[in-house]
């Protein structure tokens, strides 16, 4: 569902707690593309080309582990052994999360279609899970560098019990699979392997949609039971004009049922129409009362949680802005939406404000389910 609603230089540094402290910082020797920590311990954790760096709570190197470069070729089915043409390539981190219930960090990278491996917390160079053996259905990633991935841990409840997964949201590139979104499992189960997509919903899987909507995912979060993908995409016409979403689903929806999908507007005429990085976090007192000052946010608590977007102009190439989104008017919205489906067919005051992009059939855009 979806209605409407009015590149990164990333710099590691800790700030002392005495001004005459020095400010620690840590530099890598190929580019960073991922960053992660460990809310338990401090530790910080870097997705680097080729390699993945650990460091304590002070940016001190523990430890680090290569990933490549390693011999691949583009379009190879791994195992390597299996392809021709094989050459020296770089491994560019895709995605990095931390799965404290384990002890273990997910690490996603662009070789061999984009499969992931679990490294150890305490030292990122023990490899607790490797497989390139398990097919097409273990691809995770993207082998392609213009194709940016998000994920978030979350739990789900499978016969009776929690059960620890992680989602992925990413773009579509030309040997990638079509769905938007995948729910991936961090272990055995039943007949399902490590790493394996274990929800079949038609809802996010785009399937002509993906090349025709251009998605570029940049944030995902949990808050609440729900998860949140942040991400611009075009509205499926000709000009190819991006435009900034939010989607959100429950933390524990196997069927994706609950999936929906919000416009986000920063700027006069929505003139920053392209997310670039967000982050979700609590305003402080000072800019809450900013906020609510200004008429623009309702009544805002320090406390409650706002979505910060970085977002850029397709008007004017140098352009961006920053734009403050508090996530109960977010969640309020997209209430908005679904009562609307459950009440009206998708409209609020006679007006159609729902449409079901990934579809082929505009009758009916609201499916009901339980």
């Amino acid at each position: 569902m979806a209605t409407w609603f009015p590149a990164v230089l990333l710099v590691l540094h800790v700030t002392a707690a005495s001004s005459e402290e020095p400010i620690l910082e840590f530099s890598t020797d190929t580019p960073i593309n991922n960053v992660a920590q460990d809310p338990q311990t401090g530790r910080v954790y870097l997705g680097a080309v080729n390699a993945i760096y650990q460091l304590n709570s002070s940016l001190y190197l523990e430890a680090k582990a290569e990933t490549g470069p390693k011999k691949d070729a583009r379009g190879c089915t791994p195992p390597v052994s299996t392809c021709q043409d094989l050459k020296d390539t770089n491994n560019t981190n895709k995605l990095l999360l931390v799965h404290s219930a384990n002890g273990s960090l997910i690490v996603c990278g662009s070789l061999y279609r984009g499969i992931c491996s679990l490294l150890n917390l305490t030292n990122v160079k023990e490899q607790i899970y490797y497989s390139d053996s398990k097919g097409e259905r273990t691809y995770a990633a993207s082998t392609e560098e213009h194709v940016s991935v998000v994920g978030v841990m979350a739990t789900l409840e499978i016969d009776n019990k929690p059960f620890n997964v992680f989602l992925v949201g990413k773009g579509y590139g030309s040997m990638d699979s079509s769905k938007l979104i995948s729910t991936r499992i961090v272990q055995n189960y039943r007949d399902w392997v490590v790493f394996e997509s274990i929800i079949e919903a038609s809802t996010v899987q785009a399937v002509p949609f993906v090349p025709k909507y251009l998605h570029d995912f940049r944030f995902a979060f949990k808050n609440d039971n729900f998860v949140y993908f942040l991400f611009s995409r075009t509205l499926g016409g000709t000009d190819n004009k991006n435009f900034t979403f939010v989607s959100r689903l429950c933390e524990k929806d196997n069927h994706y049922y609950s999936y929906t999908e919000l416009q986000l507007s920063c700027g006069p005429k929505n003139r920053y129409n392209k997310v670039q990085a967000a982050y979700l976090t609590e305003p402080g007192k000072v800019l809450a009362k900013a906020m609510s000052d200004s008429g623009e946010y309702g009544n805002v608590r320090e406390w409650e949680k706002v979505l910060f977007v970085v977002a850029s102009s397709e008007e004017g190439a140098t352009e961006s802005a920053l734009c403050m989104y508090p996530l109960k008017n977010i969640n309020q919205k997209l209430l908005a939406i679904v009562t609307a489906c459950y009440m009206d067919n998708g409209k609020i005051d006679d007006r159609l404000v729902v449409e079901s992009p990934y579809t082929s059939s505009k009758d009916e855009p609201c499916v009901k389910h339980g």
